[in-house]
């Protein structure tokens, strides 16, 4: 859980996110009609299931089709994330930094069962949609040194690290805990501002304290980060899937995403025992 001290912050907003300009003339949508996915169900998966596998195949399919054929594995490990909600995995891995392209507006047009030769059920599923190809790639000089996040904090102490950026870059920090989830910066008492290339910079500012508590015994938090050459805002609640379809409006040379896991630790409730 989070607890801000001196003041007190509040997070929450209603407005639909609109692309910076710069970042959508890196993008290029591209309509696909009548790409199919196939997948064969294993014996313990519902009709629902791997007919989700066929969409999925199907966008594989759709992205090939566009041009995007880079880290296509990568596609595969995302959707079946997705799928299972398991979005905390994307940011303890590189999936999201491999990914060259998205699907979306997809409309499913036709969808076959049957049965192979030996008894399994078959799923054809045709859909259309649109991908969105990136015309970049990854910036490896874009990277960020970041230091002072511990792997477990004793409940109501202060988190506080330091950034230095290996180029301008702006910064949205966002945290996920088991019972909440909140932005950390920029927040209504500290503005986004530009952190210059190669400098040093401590969060939180001096007039605010990032104080975490938790009312359990121990709870697990995963602080994600991701930095921007350009102050593009996110307005929408805090959730992993928007998170995700917000970076992925990102082009890869503009964005560099940072995550770190730790466990807030109440010894309070753990005496109770």
């Amino acid at each position: 859980m989070k607890r801000f001290i001196l003041p007190v912050v509040i997070f929450s907003s209603f407005f639909i996110f609109i692309p910076n300009v710069n970042a959508q003339k890196k993008v290029k949508e591209i309509k696909i009609t009548e790409a199919q996915g196939v997948a064969i169900g294993a014996d313990n998966e519902t009709i629902a299931q791997v007919t989700q596998r066929a969409i999925d195949e199907a966008k594989v399919e759709a992205l090939k089709q566009a041009g995007v054929s880079e880290n296509i594995a990568s596609y595969s490990d995302f959707f079946q994330s997705e799928e299972n909600e398991k979005y905390e995995e994307l940011f303890t891995s590189d999936i999201l930094s491999d990914i060259r392209g998205s699907v979306k507006n997809i409309e499913i047009l036709d969808t076959k069962k049957s049965f192979d030769d030996f008894g399994h059920l078959k799923v054809v599923v045709v859909i259309n949609c649109t991908v969105v190809k990136y015309l970049t790639i990854k910036d490896i000089g874009f990277d960020v040194w970041i230091d002072g996040v511990g792997m477990f904090y004793p409940n109501d102490t202060g988190l506080k690290f330091i950034l230095k950026p290996s180029k301008d870059a702006y910064v949205k920090i966002f945290i996920f805990s088991e019972t909440e989830a909140y932005r950390l910066f920029p927040n209504k008492y500290e503005n986004s501002y530009l952190l210059n290339a190669n400098q040093q910079y401590y969060f939180p500012s001096e007039t605010m304290d990032y104080t975490l508590y938790t009312d359990r015994k121990s709870e697990i938090h995963r602080m994600v980060m991701v930095f921007m050459k350009e102050d593009i805002p996110y307005f929408n609640d805090v959730e992993y899937k928007k998170i995700i379809d917000w970076i992925f409006s990102i082009p890869p040379d503009m964005r560099v995403i940072k995550s770190f896991g730790f466990s807030v630790v109440n010894e309070d409730k753990m005496k109770e025992d």
